[in-house]
C-alpha cells in the first residue's frame, strides 16, 4: 500500500502527517477543522500552550462525536420502535381475524 505525507498547520506550526494514498484531501480537511477549533479557542482563552489547546480540541471533537453517536442511537431506536409497532399491529390484526373466525364457528348450530 502506498503512503503519502500531508503537512497541516496547527496554531501556526507545521506537522507532517502520514496517510494512505488518496487520503490526502481528507487528512487536510481534518487538519483544517482542528485548526479552526483551535483558533476559536485561542480567540476566547488566548495562547495557553499548545498541549493544552490540543487537549481542549480533542475534548470538543470527542463531545461532538458522542453527540452524533447519541443521535444515531436515538434514530435507530425510533426506527426499531416503528418496525416493532408494525409487527405488533400485524399480530393484532391476525389475532382479531382468528377471534372473528372462532366467534363465527361458535355461533353456528
Amino acid at each position: 500500500m502506498s503512503h503519502s505525507v500531508v503537512t497541516i498547520r496547527l496554531n501556526g506550526n507545521p506537522y507532517q502527517i502520514g496517510c494512505g494514498a488518496g487520503e490526502e484531501a481528507h487528512v487536510s480537511k481534518l487538519g483544517q477543522e482542528v485548526e479552526s477549533i483551535m483558533q476559536s479557542l485561542v480567540a476566547s482563552v488566548g495562547q495557553i500552550g499548545e498541549a493544552r489547546l490540543l487537549a481542549m480540541v480533542a475534548l470538543i471533537l470527542a463531545d461532538r462525536a458522542a453527540g452524533q453517536t447519541a443521535n444515531a442511537l436515538k434514530d435507530s431506536a425510533m426506527a426499531a420502535t416503528a418496525a416493532d409497532q408494525d409487527v405488533a399491529a400485524e399480530a393484532l390484526e391476525m389475532a382479531a381475524a382468528r377471534i372473528t373466525t372462532l366467534a363465527t364457528d361458535l355461533t353456528k348450530p
